[in-house]
Protein backbone atom coordinates (compact mmCIF):
# COMPACT_ATOMS: atom_id res chain seq x y z
CA UNK A 1 0.00 0.00 0.00
CA UNK A 2 2.85 2.33 0.98
CA UNK A 3 4.60 1.64 -3.06
CA UNK A 4 0.39 2.74 -4.62
CA UNK A 5 0.62 5.67 -2.48
CA UNK A 6 4.22 6.61 -3.91
CA UNK A 7 3.79 5.79 -7.33
CA UNK A 8 0.30 7.82 -7.28
CA UNK A 9 2.07 10.87 -5.50
CA UNK A 10 4.44 10.77 -8.37
CA UNK A 11 1.94 10.52 -11.04
CA UNK A 12 0.42 13.42 -9.86
CA UNK A 13 3.69 15.36 -9.19
CA UNK A 14 4.54 14.63 -13.30
CA UNK A 15 1.13 15.90 -14.32
CA UNK A 16 1.75 19.30 -11.94
CA UNK A 17 5.22 19.77 -13.74
CA UNK A 18 3.58 18.93 -17.20
CA UNK A 19 0.49 21.88 -16.27
CA UNK A 20 3.48 23.85 -15.56
CA UNK A 21 4.83 24.28 -18.92
CA UNK A 22 2.61 24.12 -21.13
CA UNK A 23 -1.33 25.41 -19.64
CA UNK A 24 -2.07 28.64 -18.24
CA UNK A 25 -1.57 26.86 -14.64
CA UNK A 26 1.28 28.76 -14.43
CA UNK A 27 2.62 30.60 -11.09
CA UNK A 28 -0.21 29.73 -8.90
CA UNK A 29 0.49 26.17 -8.71
CA UNK A 30 4.08 26.51 -8.82
CA UNK A 31 5.15 29.06 -6.39
CA UNK A 32 4.06 26.91 -3.70
CA UNK A 33 6.62 24.18 -4.87
CA UNK A 34 9.25 27.05 -3.71
CA UNK A 35 8.45 28.65 -0.16
CA UNK A 36 10.81 30.22 2.25
CA UNK A 37 9.98 26.97 4.37
CA UNK A 38 12.45 25.42 2.94
CA UNK A 39 15.07 28.03 3.97
CA UNK A 40 15.28 27.36 7.91
CA UNK A 41 18.22 28.12 10.33
CA UNK A 42 19.21 24.53 11.57
CA UNK A 43 19.31 26.07 15.39
CA UNK A 44 16.16 27.46 16.06
CA UNK A 45 14.21 25.03 13.35
CA UNK A 46 12.30 28.62 11.84
CA UNK A 47 12.62 30.66 8.56
CA UNK A 48 15.99 32.41 8.69
CA UNK A 49 15.96 35.61 10.44
CA UNK A 50 18.29 38.29 9.58
CA UNK A 51 20.48 35.09 7.71
CA UNK A 52 23.80 34.94 7.37
CA UNK A 53 27.12 32.82 6.15
CA UNK A 54 29.21 31.22 7.84
CA UNK A 55 33.00 30.06 6.27
CA UNK A 56 31.78 26.57 5.54
CA UNK A 57 28.73 27.99 3.23
CA UNK A 58 25.75 27.36 6.00
CA UNK A 59 23.50 29.87 6.68
CA UNK A 60 21.75 30.71 10.54
CA UNK A 61 19.83 33.29 12.29
CA UNK A 62 22.22 36.07 13.09
CA UNK A 63 21.14 36.00 16.80
CA UNK A 64 21.26 32.00 16.79
CA UNK A 65 24.37 31.72 15.69
CA UNK A 66 25.65 34.59 18.17
CA UNK A 67 24.01 32.55 20.77
CA UNK A 68 25.46 29.54 20.07
CA UNK A 69 29.40 30.69 19.66
CA UNK A 70 28.52 32.27 22.83
CA UNK A 71 28.19 29.39 25.12
CA UNK A 72 31.39 28.38 23.78
CA UNK A 73 33.26 31.14 24.42
CA UNK A 74 35.89 28.91 26.96
CA UNK A 75 36.74 26.31 24.39
CA UNK A 76 38.23 28.87 22.34
CA UNK A 77 36.89 26.81 18.98
CA UNK A 78 34.05 27.43 17.00
CA UNK A 79 32.14 25.08 15.61
CA UNK A 80 29.67 25.03 12.01
CA UNK A 81 26.12 23.13 14.12
CA UNK A 82 25.42 21.37 11.12
CA UNK A 83 29.07 19.98 9.48
CA UNK A 84 31.00 20.49 12.80
CA UNK A 85 33.47 22.21 10.76
CA UNK A 86 36.01 24.48 13.74
CA UNK A 87 37.08 27.87 13.44
CA UNK A 88 39.86 28.87 15.96
CA UNK A 89 39.20 32.49 15.54
CA UNK A 90 35.83 33.66 15.58
CA UNK A 91 34.45 34.51 12.01
CA UNK A 92 33.10 37.75 11.50
CA UNK A 93 29.11 37.69 10.62
CA UNK A 94 27.72 39.78 8.03
CA UNK A 95 24.04 39.60 7.01
CA UNK A 96 23.16 37.43 3.61
CA UNK A 97 21.62 40.26 1.75
CA UNK A 98 20.38 38.17 -1.58
CA UNK A 99 18.83 35.45 0.83
CA UNK A 100 17.38 37.48 2.84
CA UNK A 101 15.83 39.63 -0.21
CA UNK A 102 14.61 35.76 -1.57
CA UNK A 103 13.16 34.49 1.35
CA UNK A 104 11.26 38.08 1.89
CA UNK A 105 10.01 37.48 -2.22
CA UNK A 106 9.14 34.10 -0.98
CA UNK A 107 6.79 35.17 1.64
CA UNK A 108 5.33 37.51 -0.36
CA UNK A 109 4.26 35.20 -3.35
CA UNK A 110 2.74 32.71 -0.84
CA UNK A 111 0.68 35.70 0.75
CA UNK A 112 -0.81 36.55 -2.43
CA UNK A 113 -0.96 32.59 -3.58
CA UNK A 114 -2.92 31.84 -0.79
CA UNK A 115 -3.66 34.36 1.71
CA UNK A 116 -6.54 32.33 3.53
CA UNK A 117 -3.86 28.98 4.05
CA UNK A 118 -2.43 28.71 6.90
CA UNK A 119 0.22 26.00 8.80
CA UNK A 120 -1.09 22.79 9.33
CA UNK A 121 -0.89 22.85 13.83
CA UNK A 122 -1.14 19.11 15.76
CA UNK A 123 -5.08 19.00 14.92
CA UNK A 124 -5.04 19.22 11.71
CA UNK A 125 -3.94 17.39 8.52
CA UNK A 126 -1.03 18.55 6.69
CA UNK A 127 -0.80 18.67 2.84
CA UNK A 128 0.92 15.63 1.28
CA UNK A 129 2.73 17.57 -1.84
CA UNK A 130 3.82 20.35 -0.03
CA UNK A 131 8.39 20.60 0.85
CA UNK A 132 9.53 21.97 4.44
CA UNK A 133 6.96 23.17 6.20
CA UNK A 134 3.53 21.71 5.44
CA UNK A 135 0.34 23.89 4.73
CA UNK A 136 -2.95 22.44 6.34
CA UNK A 137 -4.78 20.18 3.88
CA UNK A 138 -8.50 21.74 2.31
CA UNK A 139 -9.17 18.43 0.70
CA UNK A 140 -8.44 14.64 0.52
CA UNK A 141 -8.56 13.09 -2.69
CA UNK A 142 -9.69 9.63 -2.01
CA UNK A 143 -8.58 8.31 -5.49
CA UNK A 144 -5.13 9.57 -5.32
CA UNK A 145 -5.07 8.86 -1.12
CA UNK A 146 -3.55 12.15 -1.01
CA UNK A 147 -4.15 15.13 1.31
CA UNK A 148 -3.80 18.92 -0.55
CA UNK A 149 -3.56 22.22 0.38
CA UNK A 150 -5.59 25.03 -1.55
CA UNK A 151 -2.64 25.39 -3.60
CA UNK A 152 -1.92 21.97 -4.90
CA UNK A 153 -5.37 21.10 -5.01
CA UNK A 154 -5.82 23.18 -7.97
CA UNK A 155 -5.30 20.72 -10.51
CA UNK A 156 -8.23 18.79 -9.29
CA UNK A 157 -10.29 22.07 -10.25
CA UNK A 158 -8.67 22.49 -13.46
CA UNK A 159 -8.03 19.62 -15.23
CA UNK A 160 -10.71 17.15 -16.55
CA UNK A 161 -8.42 13.86 -15.69
CA UNK A 162 -8.72 14.77 -12.23
CA UNK A 163 -12.31 16.30 -11.77
CA UNK A 164 -13.54 13.16 -11.75
CA UNK A 165 -11.43 12.25 -8.27
CA UNK A 166 -13.64 11.74 -5.81
CA UNK A 167 -12.46 14.69 -3.14
CA UNK A 168 -13.51 14.59 0.64
CA UNK A 169 -12.86 16.68 3.51
CA UNK A 170 -9.30 15.97 4.76
CA UNK A 171 -8.83 12.81 7.00
CA UNK A 172 -5.91 11.39 8.02
CA UNK A 173 -4.97 7.64 8.53
CA UNK A 174 -6.02 6.94 4.59
CA UNK A 175 -4.05 3.38 5.20
CA UNK A 176 -7.34 2.44 6.99
CA UNK A 177 -9.28 3.14 3.81
CA UNK A 178 -7.44 0.65 2.00
CA UNK A 179 -8.60 -3.04 1.35
CA UNK A 180 -5.61 -4.86 3.18
CA UNK A 181 -5.80 -7.92 0.28
CA UNK A 182 -6.48 -5.62 -2.96
CA UNK A 183 -5.09 -2.42 -2.27
CA UNK A 184 -7.86 -0.35 -3.24
CA UNK A 185 -10.30 1.60 -1.92
CA UNK A 186 -12.82 0.74 0.49
CA UNK A 187 -16.07 1.70 -1.11
CA UNK A 188 -18.70 -0.60 0.22
CA UNK A 189 -19.87 -1.84 3.52
CA UNK A 190 -21.10 -5.46 4.03
CA UNK A 191 -23.26 -5.79 6.51
CA UNK A 192 -23.38 -9.86 6.71
CA UNK A 193 -19.67 -9.81 8.11
CA UNK A 194 -20.22 -6.09 9.43
CA UNK A 195 -16.91 -4.47 7.56
CA UNK A 196 -15.86 -2.25 4.72
CA UNK A 197 -14.39 -3.76 1.33
CA UNK A 198 -13.45 -3.01 -1.83
CA UNK A 199 -15.36 -3.33 -5.08
CA UNK A 200 -13.12 -6.77 -5.62
CA UNK A 201 -14.30 -7.91 -2.28
CA UNK A 202 -17.29 -7.69 -3.68
CA UNK A 203 -17.16 -9.56 -6.49
CA UNK A 204 -15.38 -12.18 -4.98
CA UNK A 205 -15.88 -13.61 -1.54
CA UNK A 206 -18.53 -10.92 -0.55
CA UNK A 207 -20.13 -11.52 -3.88
CA UNK A 208 -23.93 -13.57 -1.55
CA UNK A 209 -23.15 -11.20 1.51
CA UNK A 210 -25.71 -7.93 2.05
CA UNK A 211 -24.10 -5.47 0.32
CA UNK A 212 -24.66 -1.35 1.15
CA UNK A 213 -22.69 1.52 0.17
CA UNK A 214 -21.64 3.36 3.44
CA UNK A 215 -23.49 6.74 2.76
CA UNK A 216 -26.22 4.20 2.92
CA UNK A 217 -25.12 1.63 6.38
CA UNK A 218 -24.25 5.64 8.11
CA UNK A 219 -27.68 6.83 7.29
CA UNK A 220 -29.40 3.91 9.41
CA UNK A 221 -27.14 3.72 12.02
CA UNK A 222 -26.64 7.42 12.60
CA UNK A 223 -29.96 7.55 14.52
CA UNK A 224 -28.45 4.75 16.76
CA UNK A 225 -25.34 6.71 17.20
CA UNK A 226 -27.97 9.82 18.27
CA UNK A 227 -29.63 7.65 20.44
CA UNK A 228 -26.52 6.26 22.09
CA UNK A 229 -25.68 10.35 22.16
CA UNK A 230 -28.71 10.68 24.11
CA UNK A 231 -28.54 7.83 26.38
CA UNK A 232 -24.71 9.37 27.17
CA UNK A 233 -25.90 12.57 27.77
CA UNK A 234 -28.30 11.68 30.23
CA UNK A 235 -26.17 9.08 31.79
CA UNK A 236 -23.81 11.79 32.38
CA UNK A 237 -26.52 14.37 33.76
CA UNK A 238 -27.74 11.72 36.44
CA UNK A 239 -23.67 11.24 37.11
CA UNK A 240 -22.69 14.57 37.55
CA UNK A 241 -25.99 14.66 39.58
CA UNK A 242 -24.96 12.27 41.74
CA UNK A 243 -21.72 13.34 41.68
CA UNK A 244 -22.62 16.97 42.97
CA UNK A 245 -24.54 14.91 45.69
CA UNK A 246 -21.88 13.00 46.78
CA UNK A 247 -19.72 16.52 47.57
CA UNK A 248 -22.56 18.12 49.16
CA UNK A 249 -22.93 14.71 51.20
CA UNK A 250 -18.94 14.95 51.85
CA UNK A 251 -19.48 18.95 53.15
CA UNK A 252 -22.39 17.93 55.50
CA UNK A 253 -20.47 14.96 56.58
CA UNK A 254 -16.95 17.30 57.13
CA UNK A 255 -19.34 19.85 58.44
CA UNK A 256 -20.88 17.24 60.89
CA UNK A 257 -17.63 15.67 61.71
CA UNK A 258 -16.57 19.22 62.64
CA UNK A 259 -19.12 20.04 64.90
CA UNK A 260 -18.97 16.86 67.08
CA UNK A 261 -15.58 17.30 67.52
CA UNK A 262 -16.22 20.84 68.78
CA UNK A 263 -19.06 19.50 70.71
CA UNK A 264 -16.30 16.44 72.15
CA UNK A 265 -13.41 19.16 73.01
CA UNK A 266 -15.82 21.38 74.74
CA UNK A 267 -16.75 18.44 76.78
CA UNK A 268 -13.32 17.40 77.13
CA UNK A 269 -12.43 21.20 77.92
CA UNK A 270 -14.86 20.82 80.49
CA UNK A 271 -14.07 17.79 82.50
CA UNK A 272 -10.23 19.13 82.16
CA UNK A 273 -11.21 21.97 83.96
CA UNK A 274 -13.55 20.36 86.27
CA UNK A 275 -11.09 17.87 87.13
CA UNK A 276 -8.09 20.56 87.71
CA UNK A 277 -10.25 22.78 89.77
CA UNK A 278 -11.23 19.51 92.17
CA UNK A 279 -7.50 18.73 92.28
CA UNK A 280 -7.19 22.00 93.29
CA UNK A 281 -9.70 22.01 96.49
CA UNK A 282 -8.81 18.67 97.16
CA UNK A 283 -5.02 19.52 97.19
CA UNK A 284 -5.91 23.18 99.42
CA UNK A 285 -7.94 21.15 101.95
CA UNK A 286 -5.45 18.11 102.67
CA UNK A 287 -2.49 20.72 102.81
CA UNK A 288 -4.87 22.93 105.47
CA UNK A 289 -5.61 19.92 107.59
CA UNK A 290 -1.87 18.74 107.48
CA UNK A 291 -0.90 22.70 108.58
CA UNK A 292 -3.31 22.59 111.26
CA UNK A 293 -2.21 19.36 112.88
CA UNK A 294 1.65 20.17 112.17
CA UNK A 295 1.15 23.38 114.20
CA UNK A 296 -0.43 21.14 117.20
CA UNK A 297 2.17 19.09 117.36
CA UNK A 298 4.41 22.11 117.45
CA UNK A 299 2.76 23.77 120.32
CA UNK A 300 2.88 20.37 122.19
CA UNK A 301 6.81 19.80 121.47
CA UNK A 302 7.29 23.31 122.71
CA UNK A 303 5.41 22.84 125.94
CA UNK A 304 7.16 19.06 126.42
CA UNK A 305 10.76 20.78 126.11
CA UNK A 306 9.83 23.16 128.48
CA UNK A 307 8.62 20.64 130.54
CA UNK A 308 12.21 19.01 130.10
CA UNK A 309 14.27 22.02 130.53
CA UNK A 310 12.16 22.38 134.21
CA UNK A 311 12.25 18.89 135.41
CA UNK A 312 16.49 18.90 134.68
CA UNK A 313 16.59 22.08 136.57
CA UNK A 314 15.10 20.40 139.39
CA UNK A 315 16.54 17.37 139.02
CA UNK A 316 20.27 19.00 139.31
CA UNK A 317 19.59 21.04 142.27
CA UNK A 318 18.02 17.92 143.97
CA UNK A 319 21.06 16.20 143.50
CA UNK A 320 23.31 19.60 144.71
CA UNK A 321 20.96 19.35 147.79
CA UNK A 322 21.65 15.80 148.56
CA UNK A 323 25.42 16.30 148.50
CA UNK A 324 25.06 19.21 150.51
CA UNK A 325 26.45 19.38 154.60
CA UNK A 326 24.27 22.68 155.74
CA UNK A 327 21.66 21.18 157.54
CA UNK A 328 19.54 24.30 158.11
CA UNK A 329 20.38 25.20 154.16
CA UNK A 330 18.79 21.52 153.02
CA UNK A 331 15.73 22.27 155.74
CA UNK A 332 15.07 25.23 153.94
CA UNK A 333 15.44 24.86 150.18
CA UNK A 334 13.83 21.38 150.18
CA UNK A 335 10.32 22.15 150.60
CA UNK A 336 10.61 24.62 147.53
CA UNK A 337 12.13 21.69 145.48
CA UNK A 338 9.87 19.02 146.14
CA UNK A 339 6.73 21.23 145.57
CA UNK A 340 4.16 18.14 144.17
CA UNK A 341 4.13 18.19 140.22
CA UNK A 342 1.94 16.77 137.76
CA UNK A 343 0.66 13.04 137.51
CA UNK A 344 3.77 12.98 134.87
CA UNK A 345 1.59 12.02 131.82
CA UNK A 346 2.57 14.13 129.26
CA UNK A 347 -0.51 15.43 126.69
CA UNK A 348 -0.68 12.84 123.56
CA UNK A 349 -0.97 13.30 119.74
CA UNK A 350 -3.46 12.07 118.16
CA UNK A 351 -2.32 11.62 114.13
CA UNK A 352 -5.64 12.58 112.40
CA UNK A 353 -5.61 10.70 108.98
CA UNK A 354 -9.35 11.93 107.65
CA UNK A 355 -7.80 14.55 105.63
CA UNK A 356 -11.25 14.38 103.37
CA UNK A 357 -14.46 13.39 104.46
CA UNK A 358 -15.82 10.17 103.84
CA UNK A 359 -18.47 11.34 101.32
CA UNK A 360 -15.93 13.01 99.31
CA UNK A 361 -13.62 10.60 99.13
CA UNK A 362 -16.50 7.49 98.20
CA UNK A 363 -17.06 10.24 95.13
CA UNK A 364 -13.80 9.77 94.16
CA UNK A 365 -13.31 6.52 94.37
CA UNK A 366 -16.18 6.15 91.75
CA UNK A 367 -15.20 9.46 89.85
CA UNK A 368 -11.77 6.97 89.21
CA UNK A 369 -13.80 3.70 89.14
CA UNK A 370 -15.58 5.38 86.04
CA UNK A 371 -12.81 6.97 84.51
CA UNK A 372 -10.48 3.66 84.64
CA UNK A 373 -13.68 1.23 82.73
CA UNK A 374 -13.82 4.41 80.28
CA UNK A 375 -9.99 4.39 79.62
CA UNK A 376 -10.52 0.82 78.56
CA UNK A 377 -12.34 1.37 76.06
CA UNK A 378 -11.02 0.42 72.57
CA UNK A 379 -12.89 1.91 69.41
CA UNK A 380 -11.88 0.07 66.33
CA UNK A 381 -13.70 0.56 62.50
CA UNK A 382 -16.18 -1.89 62.44
CA UNK A 383 -16.77 -4.35 59.27
CA UNK A 384 -20.15 -4.10 59.31
CA UNK A 385 -23.13 -1.06 58.05
CA UNK A 386 -25.58 -0.71 61.34
CA UNK A 387 -28.20 1.93 62.19
CA UNK A 388 -25.92 4.82 63.37
CA UNK A 389 -23.61 6.19 60.65
CA UNK A 390 -20.19 5.80 62.51
CA UNK A 391 -20.34 2.43 63.93
CA UNK A 392 -17.47 1.78 66.61
CA UNK A 393 -16.61 -1.53 68.18
CA UNK A 394 -16.55 -1.39 71.83
CA UNK A 395 -14.80 -3.24 74.59
CA UNK A 396 -16.41 -2.46 77.84
CA UNK A 397 -16.15 -4.11 81.07
CA UNK A 398 -19.08 -6.86 81.90
CA UNK A 399 -19.63 -5.64 85.33
CA UNK A 400 -20.38 -2.27 84.24
CA UNK A 401 -23.29 -3.98 82.88
CA UNK A 402 -24.71 -6.17 85.50
CA UNK A 403 -25.30 -3.64 88.30
CA UNK A 404 -28.38 -2.98 85.81
CA UNK A 405 -29.63 -7.13 85.09
CA UNK A 406 -33.13 -7.76 85.32
CA UNK A 407 -34.77 -11.00 86.06
CA UNK A 408 -36.97 -11.91 82.88
CA UNK A 409 -38.93 -15.28 82.04
CA UNK A 410 -40.79 -16.44 78.68
CA UNK A 411 -44.48 -15.72 78.66
CA UNK A 412 -46.03 -18.90 77.32
CA UNK A 413 -49.27 -17.05 76.15
CA UNK A 414 -47.34 -15.93 73.13
CA UNK A 415 -44.71 -19.01 72.83
CA UNK A 416 -45.69 -20.70 69.40
CA UNK A 417 -46.79 -24.19 69.62
CA UNK A 418 -43.52 -25.56 68.44
CA UNK A 419 -41.71 -24.18 71.42
CA UNK A 420 -41.23 -25.98 74.68
CA UNK A 421 -40.68 -23.51 77.87
CA UNK A 422 -39.13 -25.27 80.56
CA UNK A 423 -36.79 -24.00 83.86
CA UNK A 424 -39.51 -21.97 84.95
CA UNK A 425 -39.86 -20.19 81.22
CA UNK A 426 -36.12 -19.67 81.28
CA UNK A 427 -34.95 -21.84 78.52
CA UNK A 428 -37.10 -22.31 75.31
CA UNK A 429 -36.45 -24.74 72.31
CA UNK A 430 -37.86 -25.45 69.01
CA UNK A 431 -38.86 -29.06 67.30
CA UNK A 432 -41.44 -30.58 65.29
CA UNK A 433 -43.21 -31.73 68.09
CA UNK A 434 -46.41 -29.15 68.77
CA UNK A 435 -47.18 -28.19 72.39
CA UNK A 436 -51.13 -28.01 73.23
CA UNK A 437 -51.02 -24.48 74.42
CA UNK A 438 -54.44 -23.21 74.83
CA UNK A 439 -55.69 -20.85 72.36
CA UNK A 440 -54.47 -16.95 72.94
CA UNK A 441 -55.01 -14.03 71.33
CA UNK A 442 -51.21 -13.07 71.99
CA UNK A 443 -49.51 -16.11 70.65
CA UNK A 444 -47.44 -15.74 67.28
CA UNK A 445 -49.09 -18.94 65.07
CA UNK A 446 -46.58 -18.61 61.97
CA UNK A 447 -43.07 -17.60 63.45
CA UNK A 448 -41.79 -19.58 66.21
CA UNK A 449 -41.09 -16.93 68.57
CA UNK A 450 -41.73 -16.10 71.75
CA UNK A 451 -41.88 -12.76 74.21
CA UNK A 452 -40.92 -12.38 78.17
CA UNK A 453 -43.43 -11.40 80.59
CA UNK A 454 -41.79 -8.56 81.67
CA UNK A 455 -42.15 -4.64 80.19
CA UNK A 456 -38.99 -2.63 80.18
CA UNK A 457 -39.49 1.07 80.12
CA UNK A 458 -38.03 4.20 81.88
CA UNK A 459 -34.52 2.89 83.25
CA UNK A 460 -31.75 0.82 82.53
CA UNK A 461 -31.51 -3.44 81.90
CA UNK A 462 -29.36 -5.70 80.92
CA UNK A 463 -29.49 -9.50 80.30
CA UNK A 464 -27.94 -12.53 78.64
CA UNK A 465 -28.76 -15.60 76.91
CA UNK A 466 -27.26 -18.56 75.62
CA UNK A 467 -28.00 -19.61 72.32
CA UNK A 468 -27.59 -23.59 70.56
CA UNK A 469 -28.30 -25.18 67.37
CA UNK A 470 -28.55 -23.46 64.21
CA UNK A 471 -29.02 -20.24 65.45
CA UNK A 472 -31.52 -17.61 67.16
CA UNK A 473 -33.10 -14.06 67.28
CA UNK A 474 -32.47 -11.78 69.87
CA UNK A 475 -34.49 -8.73 70.94
CA UNK A 476 -36.98 -6.81 71.99
CA UNK A 477 -40.59 -5.08 70.53
CA UNK A 478 -43.71 -3.38 72.02
CA UNK A 479 -46.40 -6.17 72.60
CA UNK A 480 -48.31 -4.19 69.78
CA UNK A 481 -46.64 -6.29 67.65
CA UNK A 482 -48.88 -8.71 65.36
CA UNK A 483 -49.14 -12.34 66.38
CA UNK A 484 -51.34 -13.47 63.25
CA UNK A 485 -49.94 -14.57 60.09
CA UNK A 486 -46.16 -14.49 58.51
CA UNK A 487 -45.97 -10.95 57.36
CA UNK A 488 -43.30 -8.67 58.34
CA UNK A 489 -45.42 -7.19 60.69
CA UNK A 490 -45.38 -10.36 63.26
CA UNK A 491 -41.65 -11.31 62.22
CA UNK A 492 -38.93 -10.03 65.16
CA UNK A 493 -36.69 -7.13 63.43
CA UNK A 494 -38.72 -6.87 60.51
CA UNK A 495 -40.74 -4.08 61.48
CA UNK A 496 -41.08 -0.49 63.45
CA UNK A 497 -42.00 -2.34 66.11
CA UNK A 498 -39.16 -4.73 67.55
CA UNK A 499 -35.40 -4.76 66.85
CA UNK A 500 -33.39 -7.93 67.20
CA UNK A 501 -29.86 -9.51 65.77
CA UNK A 502 -29.84 -13.04 64.20
CA UNK A 503 -27.20 -14.94 65.74
CA UNK A 504 -25.46 -17.77 63.58
CA UNK A 505 -22.51 -19.44 64.23
CA UNK A 506 -21.13 -18.57 60.08
CA UNK A 507 -22.80 -14.80 59.94
CA UNK A 508 -24.90 -12.32 62.03
CA UNK A 509 -27.47 -9.64 60.69
CA UNK A 510 -29.52 -7.42 61.45
CA UNK A 511 -33.09 -7.55 59.33
CA UNK A 512 -32.97 -3.93 58.40
CA UNK A 513 -29.54 -3.62 57.79
CA UNK A 514 -27.95 -6.47 56.25
CA UNK A 515 -24.35 -7.34 56.94
CA UNK A 516 -22.52 -10.72 56.69
CA UNK A 517 -18.79 -12.35 57.03
CA UNK A 518 -18.71 -10.61 60.68
CA UNK A 519 -16.51 -13.58 62.83
CA UNK A 520 -18.41 -16.16 64.61
CA UNK A 521 -20.15 -14.84 67.68
CA UNK A 522 -19.50 -16.01 71.00
CA UNK A 523 -23.03 -18.68 71.99
CA UNK A 524 -23.33 -15.84 75.09
CA UNK A 525 -25.23 -12.68 73.88
CA UNK A 526 -25.23 -9.52 76.24
CA UNK A 527 -28.27 -7.02 75.69
CA UNK A 528 -27.83 -3.40 76.96
CA UNK A 529 -31.42 -1.61 76.55
CA UNK A 530 -31.06 1.80 77.71
CA UNK A 531 -34.75 3.33 77.79
CA UNK A 532 -33.52 6.72 78.51
CA UNK A 533 -31.18 7.28 75.88
CA UNK A 534 -32.98 5.53 73.32
CA UNK A 535 -30.19 2.54 72.69
CA UNK A 536 -30.51 -0.76 72.96
CA UNK A 537 -26.41 -2.50 72.18
CA UNK A 538 -25.78 -6.18 71.40
CA UNK A 539 -22.59 -7.53 72.80
CA UNK A 540 -20.80 -10.78 72.46
CA UNK A 541 -19.90 -11.73 75.97
CA UNK A 542 -16.45 -12.96 76.57
CA UNK A 543 -13.68 -11.45 78.94
CA UNK A 544 -14.38 -8.01 77.77
CA UNK A 545 -17.89 -6.74 76.00
CA UNK A 546 -17.76 -6.40 72.36
CA UNK A 547 -20.18 -4.32 70.57
CA UNK A 548 -21.62 -6.09 67.59
CA UNK A 549 -24.84 -3.93 67.16
CA UNK A 550 -26.63 -0.43 68.40
CA UNK A 551 -29.79 0.84 67.50
CA UNK A 552 -30.97 4.13 68.08
CA UNK A 553 -34.63 5.12 68.70
CA UNK A 554 -37.27 6.93 70.88
CA UNK A 555 -39.03 3.94 72.26
CA UNK A 556 -42.61 5.03 73.03
CA UNK A 557 -43.96 2.02 74.88
CA UNK A 558 -42.78 -0.22 77.21
CA UNK A 559 -39.88 -3.33 75.74
CA UNK A 560 -40.63 -6.82 76.02
CA UNK A 561 -37.11 -9.23 75.42
CA UNK A 562 -38.17 -12.14 72.93
CA UNK A 563 -36.34 -14.71 70.63
CA UNK A 564 -36.89 -16.27 67.52
CA UNK A 565 -36.10 -20.17 67.57
CA UNK A 566 -34.49 -21.93 64.70
CA UNK A 567 -35.32 -25.39 64.41
CA UNK A 568 -33.64 -27.98 66.51
CA UNK A 569 -32.18 -25.04 68.67
CA UNK A 570 -32.02 -23.65 72.00
CA UNK A 571 -32.32 -20.28 73.76
CA UNK A 572 -31.84 -19.99 77.50
CA UNK A 573 -32.03 -16.61 80.12
CA UNK A 574 -28.61 -16.50 81.88
CA UNK A 575 -29.08 -16.15 85.99
CA UNK A 576 -27.33 -12.60 86.43
CA UNK A 577 -26.13 -11.77 90.26
CA UNK A 578 -25.13 -7.96 90.74
CA UNK A 579 -22.85 -9.00 93.73
CA UNK A 580 -20.98 -10.89 91.53
CA UNK A 581 -19.34 -7.48 90.07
Amino acid sequence: MKRLSVSILHKHRSLVTVCHSGSPFTMAAARPLLSADQFTCSVCLDVLKKPVTIPCGHNYCLDCINDYWDQSDTVEVYLCPQCRRSFNVRPELNRNTVLAEIIEKLNEMQSDVAPSQSYAGPDDVPCDVCPGRKWRAVKTCLTCMASYCESHLQPHREFEALKKHKLGDPTGNLEEKICEKHQRVLEIFCRTDETCVCLLCVATEHKSHDTVTPEEERAGRQSQLDKEKKGLRKRIQETEKRLVEIKESVVKIQKSAKKELQNHEDTFNFLTQIIQSLRSKVTETVRDHEQKEVRKAEELMEQLEKEIKKLKKTSAELAQLSHTDDHIHFLKKFPSLCVPMSDGVSPKLTANSDFLPETLKKDLSELQRHLQEMSGWEFVKSRQTVKTPSCFQQNMSRNSFLQYSCHLSMDPNTAHRRLQLTEWGAKVTCSETLTPYPDHPDRFDWWTQVLCKQPLSGSRFYWEIEWSGDGAEVGVAYKGISRKGKGKDCGLGSNDKSWSLLCSDSSWQNKKEKAEGHPPLSHRIGVYLDCPAGSLSIYRVSDTMSLLLRYRSTFTEPLYPGFRVRPNSSVKICPLDPSDQ
